[in-house]
């Protein structure tokens, strides 16, 4: 299981787009209450993937998983089937030059040699989003990575709570297949290694649990146009608030989502606010 969910998470690695408020506090963990609920729920700010030295959980997330009766992802990996679909889109029944443009192959075969060191022939039947995860994952400047997801949903079943989505495979490929083409790898390729280069920078600030200043930082890549945001982040929050009440009426939940959704007038944590939850930083 745990190999499974490795080799496919890389799927939706670039919904790690952490947008910030500036009036919200340093926390990735935030308490939901009222309301009408009789026990709190909880939502956690991931990254989806970072170095193992730099990994932490510390007693506070424990906790609040520990109190939780569900554990609530993007999307539900206990779906073996939703699974499927993942590994699926990773891939393409198309060779990879039949799909871009002899420029583009060029450009992007220097590249993977350059940077990563890697002959473009593996990527021949990878899907185009599949490609820009893979890069992302590849420049990451270790051998051995953690996903906190993975890590959540480990401790979840070995306490046997119950695991659920708040949206499907299908609806996230949409997203990454109008977004995630060949020049947003190209993009983020030529960066790697430049100032511009912002793995490290973000990785710190995940640490100090600073969703502001990631705001700053990642609302700048390369992809995230204005249309890219609203459909990255926006549109996804607004979503998934309309589901969190009957899920946490049902049971006090701990959801899991990336950091990209905790802060802005448009992130999950006002979206909550504003239909009467109270949404307090747990320090």
């Amino acid at each position: 299981m745990k190999n499974l969910f490795r080799s496919l998470f890389t799927f939706i690695l670039f919904l790690v787009s952490a947008i910030g408020f500036a009036q919200n506090e340093n926390s990735l963990l935030w308490k939901i209450s009222g309301n009408g609920l009789t026990k709190p729920s909880y939502v956690f700010g991931t990254i989806h993937m970072i170095c193992e030295p730099d990994y932490f959980f510390t007693d506070n997330f424990e906790n609040a998983l520990k109190n939780s009766e569900a554990l609530v992802t993007e999307i539900n990996f206990g779906n073996m089937e939703e699974m499927m679909l993942m590994q699926n889109a990773m891939q393409s029944d198309k060779s990879l030059k039949e799909r871009i443009s002899p420029k583009q192959y060029e450009k992007l075969a220097a590249l993977l040699k350059e940077k990563l060191a890697m002959d473009i022939a593996m990527f021949d039947n990878v899907s185009e989003s599949g490609i820009a995860s893979l890069v992302t994952m590849k420049s990451f400047p270790c051998e051995n990575m953690k996903m906190y997801e993975i890590e959540l949903i480990q401790k979840a079943m070995a306490s046997q709570k119950s695991l659920n989505g708040l949206e499907s495979i299908s609806e996230q490929m949409k997203i990454m297949e109008d977004h995630l083409n060949i020049d947003a790898s190209i993009k983020m390729l030529e960066e790697l290694g430049t100032g511009s280069d912002s793995n490290k920078q973000m990785v710190e600030l995940y640490k100090e649990q600073n969703i502001d200043k990631l705001l700053d930082l990642l609302k700048q890549a390369s992809y995230m146009d204005s249309k890219a945001y609203d459909e990255f982040v926006v549109n996804r929050n607004n979503n998934w608030v309309k589901k969190m009440p009957e899920m946490m009426q049902s049971k006090p939940t701990f959801f899991a989502v990336g950091a990209a959704h905790l802060g802005s007038e448009d992130g999950v944590l006002d979206l909550l606010r504003k239909v009467g939850y109270k949404v307090e930083a747990v320090k």
